[in-house]
């Protein structure tokens, strides 16, 4: 099967890549940022009790178009 080979053939190529470590420290926000989720956290439909019956919505439309969908082989 194609799909196998290709498979292990990305396994073998990523494989030294697993074995490095990758340093990662804090990650700094700029001011602008901050101030960025501020605005957005404090807009009035951000609030707590404010209607979120959108969200819903708008998450169940999103998923519409996959709940039909088959593999094709």
């Amino acid at each position: 099967m194609d799909e196998d080979r290709e498979y292990e053939e990305l396994v073998r190529v990523l494989e030294p890549f697993r074995k490095m470590r990758i340093e990662t420290g804090p990650v700094t926000l700029s001011d602008e940022y901050l101030q960025m989720v501020e605005e957005v956290e404090s807009a009035p439909e951000n609030q707590a009790g404010a209607d979120k019956t959108q969200v819903e919505l708008v998450f169940r439309q999103s998923r519409q178009p996959f709940a039909n969908a088959r593999r094709s082989r």
